[in-house]
């Protein structure tokens, strides 16, 4: 079997599912947009998920992982905003896709283990009451780092990756 075949395929996959997993129920688009711009938006997003995940080759720290999440949004956002549901690109959505992407790549053993988790309802519903923030419309990177900090109080000593794996555990 040819290894670099087998990765290929499995980075393919796991950004399939990640962009399934942050763009599938999120209302990103406008309503009036085609198919076909959607599929470009898509596209391009992969390539920018890829880029950054390659930073990723060694650990990295909160404030990379917050200037990368804005990265994405930002980048997105300019490119975009005449397809995306009000103008822009929420980093509520840009993380999904990059901490879903960073955690299946982790899982797999081709990172170390990324900063944060991917923050959705299910894990949300982890947190105190009032920081249940819904993860599709988080547009600030100060919203999202109060989900940060609420799960890393609720993680208590184990990292957040690793907490979110036990969080999703039971539904596996």
């Amino acid at each position: 079997m040819d290894n670099g075949k087998n990765i290929r395929f499995l980075k393919n996959e796991f950004l399939t599912l990640s962009l399934f997993g942050a763009l599938g129920r999120s209302k990103t688009y406008r309503e009036t947009v085609s198919e076909k711009k959607r599929a470009d938006f898509r596209s391009a997003l992969r390539k920018k998920l890829e880029n950054i995940a390659s930073r990723y080759g060694q650990r990295v720290d909160d404030a990379t992982h917050l200037d990368n999440l804005c990265e994405i949004a930002d980048d997105m956002t300019l490119r975009f905003s005449n397809l995306l549901k009000n103008g822009l690109f929420r980093i509520g959505i840009a993380q999904k896709c990059l901490n879903l992407y960073l955690k299946y790549l982790w899982c797999a053993g081709k990172i170390p283990e990324p900063p944060h988790c991917p923050f959705d309802s299910v894990v949300i519903a982890h947190l105190p009451r009032k920081l249940r923030l819904n993860w599709t419309e988080i547009g600030t990177i100060q919203e999202y780092e109060q989900l940060v900090n609420a799960a890393r109080t609720v993680a208590g000593n184990k990292s957040l990756a690793e907490w979110e794996l036990s969080a999703w555990a039971p539904r596996t």
